[in-house]
């Protein structure tokens, strides 16, 4: 493969991706250079990183603007690649000094309205699943909203399956981890949820930015967006699959209490004999008396009433049948949801969990030290150990 052939691929991936196309960004501009031609060439800088911008016949915006080296800008455009260098460029269709939390606001409610006129906000959402296998967690590390979603799933369900991702939250490098990380949980999870805790417009800016909420669009699996307080409203809000006041909110919401699902198979259960009972009670009683009138019914229609009682029985048995088959497979459904995310399969597939004295789970082994004693459960019992 020729040189001029692998870079023009690699322009090819570059500006066929979603995310790097028609964007905007944030940064100082730095090195302006403004050419004979109109053209306008300068880097965009953050605490970040760098990128080379071009901006095709743009001097004349730059000097109507008061843009100097030094403002800090608003960059709209997309990725190139000018492939006889092999040089990678930000190439600008247009270019705003950054005045504010105002104009952040202006390009915020620029994209809801694109975003409402092409049906973006009107598409379907997914259906999030009654109970996540695989729930993933895009948040903070070590954050307030973390340890307040921790602390709820733990309340609500002992020893649930879930996984943390933790990116920054604020700031230039937050958009490109929170993008990364939902990128990264497309095909290990089951449900998404992207929070955070409260704060001012521009700490919670990164969720009103059009790569991040593309990403929270594009995902397969549904995506909760809980951020800030139940009055901060993001783009991200309108754009995922479920809205949460908060991050506990979004735990409150995603996540059942086991013992009030247990509860509530088991009051199905009773309710289904009850009916069952009921049911049986009542056809024995139409046959009764159905017997009764045979019993008493002249000879000529006896033949008649036969049939009929034989048909009627038929139709019994049949509905009792489909009803209790019906309700059966419910119960079972319910085990089987049980049954699959029950620790004790995983102890039956050959592995063990360690407690510590107190009864807690050691999840690593920087919990425990030598000479702790431990209990190892097992399939079919406990062993008490003492670690070396």
């Amino acid at each position: 493969m020729g040189v001029g052939q692998f870079v023009t691929i690699a322009r090819g991936v570059l500006v066929s991706e979603r995310a790097l196309t028609q964007v905007s960004i944030l940064g100082e501009l730095t090195k302006l250079t403004m050419a004979r031609s109109g053209h306008s060439y300068f880097t965009l800088t953050d605490s970040g990183g760098s990128i080379d911008c071009v901006y095709f016949r743009g001097n004349a915006e730059f000097i109507a603007q008061d843009i100097r080296e030094g403002t800090k800008v608003i960059v709209h455009g997309s990725i190139d690649v000018y492939v006889n260098t092999g040089r990678m460029q930000f190439k600008a269709t247009k270019v705003e000094p950054l005045r504010g939390i105002g104009d952040l606001e202006r390009i915020r409610r620029e994209l809801i309205q694109k975003w409402r006129m092409d049906g973006t906000l009107d598409r379907p959402r997914k259906k999030l699943p009654m109970i996540p296998k695989r729930l993933h967690i895009i948040t903070g590390a070590k954050s307030a909203a973390l340890s307040d979603m921790e602390r709820i799933i733990h309340d609500r369900w002992p020893n649930f399956n879930y996984k943390v991702i933790p990116v920054l939250v604020q700031g230039n490098s937050a958009p490109r981890q929170i993008i990364d990380a939902i990128k990264a949980s497309q095909d290990s999870a089951d449900l998404i949820i992207v929070g955070r805790g409260g704060g001012s417009p521009e700490d919670l800016w990164a969720f009103n930015l059009e790569s991040v909420c593309q990403a929270i669009i594009d995902s397969k699996p549904p995506v909760v967006s809980a951020i800030g307080h139940e009055s901060d409203l993001l783009v991200s809000d309108m754009v995922a699959d479920l809205r949460a006041s908060t991050p506990s909110n979004a735990i409150e919401r995603v996540v059942p209490i086991r013992e009030e699902l247990t509860s509530q198979i088991s009051q199905a259960k009773d309710r289904l004999d009850f009916a069952m009972d009921r049911f049986f009670q009542s056809e024995y009683q139409k046959i009764s008396q159905i017997r009764m009138r045979l019993s008493s019914a002249p000879l000529r229609g006896l033949s008649k009433a036969k049939l009929r009682q034989a048909k009627l029985q038929s139709r019994i048995t049949s509905a009792m049948e489909k009803y209790i088959l019906l309700e059966k497979s419910k119960m079972e459904a319910h085990g089987s949801l049980l049954a699959s995310i029950s620790p004790v399969k995983v102890l039956e597939r050959g592995y063990s969990m360690a407690l510590d004295p107190e009864g807690r789970i050691i999840t690593s082994k920087s919990d425990v030290n030598s000479g702790d004693y431990l209990t190892v459960v097992v399939q079919d019992g406990q062993i008490e150990t003492k670690v070396r």
